[in-house]
């Protein structure tokens, strides 16, 4: 996928300038230079190490184009080493341990990588989408949260007076609650744990901040950020808050062990800290009105907390990363003639025990990927035969639109109920948006199910593409609204730590963003804020318009078996990623129409053979099976006689397609039942007498016109379409004329053999017989003999007619003579005499 991508590319580009210089606009519409590859599966199938292997060849190719590059110069801050190098850094803070993956993207991205119009890689740019916040305050049983956590805390990876500096010299991943799960339990149900050297993790994430051109202090402080958050997430621990006012209110507990550490880590005191997560502010009727909390929800206030910081820690890595990854601004006019590469690393089909609201739009995602995959292969089969001028009917492929407007459609989708319950604040909870759901969705879409058990649970199913998912809603409304505490940017903006405030200033621009958009969709929606959900689905519709402005490459990526234990396949496994990956659909796709394309050359190349088999060859010239051989004459190499590919092409189609026809009529004689005499299957006769009622049928019409699209093939300008029962009779053919072809090859070979081994004996014979006194005879040899000086060259089939004796005795010449003759072999069956001269007084007679 990544050469092809590369290849289309620099076609599209070329072909851009040969528009340009001769003004054809409206010449090859269908050509795109720029090329998107979309890699897709399920989790833990190698989306995240393929998208690393593309990145890897793409940035080789450049090299190449680079003179510098190609003589063996490496720079270690080159283009291509920032672009491999960045993987690293996104792979610590955005992905972790899951039940069926080890390194599991917990976020989409699409890196867009910008090439001159030489094919030199000029710079790149990464989006991203959906980072699972939820992750970061608990995960399941068996999971784990981001692998920066467990980096820091690995032993070896700080020094010993970092982790002092940071509070964690003594401390391990049970000791933190947004590390550990359900009472420490933390072991992932896969039979391999890959990814537990968290030192070595953490070094490789040093070198490529090195390389991305992190200072020391950038680096240092933002590892005590995240050292903070891990403190932080204790707070949310049983005894962190004490309550105050008959249990409405609640400080924070001075004698908490991880309070002075998140103080001094985060930069902040201990009463900026206190008023942020146990007091709310919000606006009413334009007044801002304080509001205390009470312990549970100045918990929830320091989740909120932890999740709105790490996802603009999250934000900033991306941002910084495209700095240094941009490459040359200056050179304007190369990026404006040159063109990118896409590839989409996003996360696959999801179904879990329990899903939420981040498996509904992960599912979403790929609904809407999958449309634009079968509608893509469907005009690709379009533009093929409207290029090739062939006739076709429409095919019909399943459309997944009605589960897209299940989810998005306004007004009635699950998602605008969603946002439209998150707008009534308080008054609604999971349980009424549940509810709205039922009520609006049961009867407008096949789609959607919810029986009386799971109604009375508060769950909901659909019928995805790929399969039946259930959905639970618990949860549901506070991951759509995910607010932003408003006291966390002016918590932050008064830190003593500079990448602190840099969080505060994120912060700051989505609280400022969500307000604006609020403001302008007033008379447009009731929503007071965009939501998560509503983020997510613009998103989504921005990623679909740049994809359809490129010519996509899909990499479906399959996993053998749930436990990634290598060697071993699973057979069922296999085929349901198959089917929920589209592959199943696209081949029905393809199959409906002309799924069998070959160019002329290569279609003679593989079906010539039957040209022989289906005609008459009574008037085939007959090669002598004898042939003089002249060891002194030189043949010239004759060169091969150039034909035209179509014109053969075209007879050799009629023939097949005459011959599928006469078959056809047959099959159709003995469904009438015509008498069995009369009509011979090709299995009930000998392979000669096949061959020959073969070749009668097709020489019987030789002269009648036929359609080739009756019998399933169609004549392209370039190609030769057949129809899957077409292409199935003609291999079937083609099977039975190889297998009669090598049947009379090996029956050739034996007899040489055998031959060879009848003249090997009749040898031994002579040898024998020299020594005998019959083998003084004088009888002159009774062989046809061309007498040359040194060789006489024997006519080997009048020699095999003789008798033994005969043959015996022209081995011998008279005593006087005193001269031997000694048979030498020239090869392909046929000998020569050589003449002897001997001393006579080592003759004995």
């Amino acid at each position: 996928a990544a050469d092809s991508a590369y290849r289309g590319m620099m076609r599209g580009l070329d072909f851009s300038r040969i528009i340009l210089e001769e003004e054809k606009k409206d010449e090859g519409a269908d050509i795109v230079a720029d090329q998107s590859i979309l890699v897709s599966g399920e989790s833990g199938a190698g989306k995240t190490v393929t998208t690393k292997f593309i990145m890897q060849y793409l940035a080789a190719l450049s090299k190449k184009v680079d003179s510098e590059h190609a003589a063996g110069t490496s720079d270690k801050s080159s283009i291509e080493q920032r672009v491999l190098q960045s993987n690293a850094i996104l792979e610590a803070f955005g992905n972790a341990r899951t039940l069926r993956n080890d390194n599991s993207s917990r976020f989409g991205k699409f890196i867009e990588l910008r090439f001159s119009d030489r094919g030199r890689l000029m710079g790149a740019s990464i989006d991203t989408y959906l980072l699972e916040k939820a992750r970061i305050v608990g995960h399941t049983c068996g999971e784990r949260t981001y692998h920066i956590f467990y980096e820091v805390l690995a032993k070896g990876a700080l020094t010993t007076a970092d982790r002092k500096k940071f509070f964690i010299n003594n401390s391990a991943a049970s000791d933190f609650a947004i590390t550990t799960s359900d009472e420490g339990r933390n072991r992932s149900r896969l039979l391999h744990n890959a990814y537990d050297d968290h030192a070595k993790m953490f070094e490789e994430l040093m070198t490529a901040m090195n390389t991305m051109e992190f200072n020391r202090s950038e680096q240092m402080e933002i590892l005590q950020a995240v050292c903070g958050l891990l403190h932080l997430s204790n707070l949310t621990l049983e005894g962190a808050f004490l309550e105050t006012n008959d249990g409405e209110e609640c400080v924070l507990n001075q004698s908490s062990p991880s309070l002075k550490p998140t103080l001094q880590l985060l930069g902040v005191s201990y009463e900026a800290l206190n008023a942020a997560v146990t007091t709310v502010q919000f606006k009413a009727v334009g007044e801002l009105v304080k509001k205390n909390l009470n312990a549970t929800q100045a918990t929830r206030a320091v989740q909120a907390l932890i999740k709105g910081a790490y996802d603009s820690i999250f934000s900033i890595l991306v941002d910084r990363i495209n700095s240094c990854i941009v490459g040359p601004t200056s050179d304007k006019e190369i990026m404006e003639e040159g063109a990118f590469i896409g590839l989409l690393d996003i996360f696959g089909f999801e179904s879990f025990e329990t899903n939420s609201f981040e498996q509904l739009c992960i599912n979403y995602c790929n609904e809407s990927l999958q449309q634009q995959f079968n509608r893509f292969v469907f005009k690709l089969e379009q533009q093929e035969y409207r290029r090739e001028g062939i006739k076709w009917d429409m095919i019909e492929f399943e459309d997944n639109q009605d589960i897209l407007d299940l989810i998005e459609r306004k007004h009635g989708g699950i998602l605008s109920v969603l946002d439209e319950q998150c707008k009534l604040g308080m008054r609604c909870n999971d349980k009424t948006f549940v509810s709205a759901v039922y009520k609006k969705c049961m009867s407008t879409s096949d789609r959607f199910d919810a029986s009386k058990k799971q109604q009375s649970q508060g769950k909901f199913s659909i019928h995805h593409y790929a399969g039946i998912v259930e959905y639970d809603t618990t949860g549901f409304m506070e991951k759509n609204k995910d607010e932003i505490p408003m006291e966390a940017s002016e918590l932050f903006s008064n830190s003593a730590c500079g990448f602190v405030r840099n969080i505060a200033q994120v912060i700051s621009t989505q609280l400022d963003g969500a307000q604006k958009e609020s403001k302008r969709n007033v008379m447009k929606s009731s929503i007071s804020r965009v939501s998560v959900g509503g983020q997510f689905s613009s998103q989504l519709q921005k990623l679909r318009r740049r994809i359809d402005e490129t010519h996509p490459h899909y990499v479906r990526c399959l996993k053998p078996n749930d436990q990634l234990e290598p060697g071993r396949f699973d057979l069922n496994i296999v085929v349901d990623q198959l089917r929920c990956g589209g592959i199943l659909e696209a081949i029905r796709v393809s199959r409906a129409g002309f799924p069998h394309r070959y160019t002329f050359d290569h279609f003679n190349s593989r079906f010539g053979i039957l040209s022989s088999a289906l005609t008459s060859s009574a008037n085939k010239p007959r090669v002598p099976r004898v042939v003089k051989l002249n060891l002194k004459r030189k043949v010239a190499a004759s060169k091969k006689h150039r034909t035209d590919g179509k014109k053969s092409c075209e007879g050799l189609v009629k023939v097949i397609a005459q011959w599928i026809l006469a078959e056809r009529e047959n099959e159709k004689k003995k469904e009438e039942g015509a008498n069995p005499n009369d009509v011979l299957a090709p299995e009930a006769l000998s392979p000669r007498s096949f061959w020959k009622t073969q070749a009668s049928q097709t020489t019987q019409k030789s002269n009648e016109v036929v359609d080739t699209s009756d019998a399933g093939i169609q004549f392209g300008a370039t190609k030769v379409f057949l129809l899957q029962d077409t292409f199935d009779t003609i291999e079937r053919l083609r099977g039975q004329v190889m297998g009669f072809n090598a049947t009379k090859i090996s029956s050739l070979v034996r007899m040489y053999l055998a031959r060879r081994a009848y003249l090997a004996l009749v040898r031994t014979c002579r040898d024998s017989m020299i020594h005998t006194d019959f083998a003084r005879s004088n009888t002159a040899p009774a062989i046809f003999e061309s007498m040359s000086k040194d060789l006489v060259d024997v006519n080997l089939e009048i020699f095999e007619l003789k008798t033994s004796i005969e043959r015996a005795s022209s081995f011998f010449t008279e005593k006087s003579e005193q001269t031997e003759y000694e048979w030498v072999s020239i090869g392909h069956g046929r000998f020569a005499k050589r003449k002897v001269s001997i001393d006579s007084d080592f003759v004995d007679f």
